[in-house]
């Protein structure tokens, strides 16, 4: 009986202290749903070094499916590699008129042929076998896609889509056409940062092969590098970053699917990084949308960037031979780091080890970038 009377006890002050304990909780939660909040948030939206943004028209299924199974793969699999050699990475500088300082042609030369017998080292060189992933480097994708106006069945398809791989941006109010590129750009940058921290975005279209762990090991030797130095720019804003391969001297088009009716500004576009995949930071991500309203909005996207950024006195615009951007692919070159214009079968080819898949000659020769000159001539120093 007194053993009974004993567990009694036991039970009941077990039972008030757990009472206490619980209702304990239960007033910290009502007493603070913003601090919840923000851990949910926080959870849901966590911070991404680079965001992968590509534009794919909402039929292209094929075209996301191979991208996800062949370059995108690289984004769970970076791996410890050698950072560039500081001396490698190129950070401008103010000149005294408070303008941030071009990079000459013989500078951009320089660091192409150095870039290459340092990756020919590392190459060649004995790297662990067992390699660790860079566990703070996060690299998130999305395929933006717009779905005003198509077809029940499309929608229903892009739903599953949705379903089995998690990665759409599907931006309702949005018609998918060509000459609706410049809008689609805006949709999806502004929904991005509302939704996501991160400190890059490459935009590329759903013919592009990156080599992301080329990309994001450079991307972030050159990260690191300013933030090292951040406190040389003194009172000067930080440079953000606006990474291609630039063309300034295409004329704007009076025909065709590329005309421009309000482009007034010159003959020919102002210098801008072509549209099969370009980086640009954070900053002027939200610089672009927060001035989307008053922002003269041309058809093509690419030219719509390079024209909105011109102004700006910090913007560092590194041109770099190893984005293979243009309207058709140049010659292949094993330090290409964007290819742009890959079918399907490129696509696996390349992720495959045959990185000169369907290439075989190319009428377009790379060049470097000449800011010191006019239009009609930034682009004679060809790469040899």
């Amino acid at each position: 009986m007194r053993r009974l009377n004993l567990v009694t006890f036991v039970t009941a002050v077990s039972a008030f202290f757990f009472g206490s304990f619980f209702s304990k909780i239960l007033s910290w939660v009502d007493q603070c749903p913003q601090h919840l909040s923000r851990e949910y948030q926080k959870e849901l939206y966590p911070k991404f070094f680079l965001v992968v943004l590509v534009l794919s028209p909402p039929r292209n299924a094929e075209q996301r499916n191979t991208i996800r199974r062949t370059w995108l793969q690289n984004a769970n699999q970076l791996f410890y590699q050698p950072y560039l050699p500081e001396e490698l990475i190129y950070l401008p500088t103010y000149s005294p008129d408070g303008h941030l300082q071009v990079e000459l042609v013989e500078h951009q030369e320089n660091r192409l042929r150095q870039y290459m017998e340092w990756r020919d080292n590392v190459l060649t060189s004995d790297l662990p076998k067992e390699r660790k992933k860079r566990g703070w480097i996060k690299v998130k994708h999305v395929f933006a896609i717009g779905t005003w106006n198509i077809s029940s069945y499309l929608q229903a398809e892009l739903l599953k889509e949705e379903k089995q791989y998690a990665d759409l941006l599907l931006l309702q109010r949005h018609h998918d056409t060509y000459g609706n590129l410049t809008e689609k750009l805006l949709q999806a940058l502004d929904t991005l940062r509302y939704h996501y921290e991160f400190s890059y975005v490459i935009k590329v279209d759903d013919d592009t092969y990156v080599k992301l762990d080329n990309l994001v090991n450079e991307l972030v030797s050159y990260d690191q590098k300013l933030l090292r130095q951040k406190s040389n720019y003194g009172h000067h804003p930080l440079p953000q970053l606006y990474w291609g391969y630039f063309n300034g001297r295409a004329t704007v088009k009076t025909k065709g699917q590329w005309k421009e009716t309000n482009y007034y500004l010159s003959k020919n576009y102002l210098p801008y990084a072509l549209g099969g995949g370009y980086v640009l930071s954070r900053k002027l991500c939200e610089y672009i949308v927060n001035s989307s309203k008053i922002l003269t909005h041309y058809v093509s996207e690419d030219v719509s960037v390079g024209t909105w950024l011109a102004p700006l006195r910090h913007v560092y615009r590194w041109h770099d031979p190893r984005f293979d951007t243009a309207y058709k692919p140049r010659k292949c070159q094993t330090y290409h780091m964007v290819l742009h214009k890959r079918n399907i079968k490129m696509m696996s080819d390349i992720y495959g080890g045959k990185l000169c898949s369907g290439i075989n000659s190319s009428s377009l020769t790379a060049y470097y970038y000449d800011w010191s000159r006019t239009s009609e001539k930034c682009c004679d120093n060809l790469v040899l």
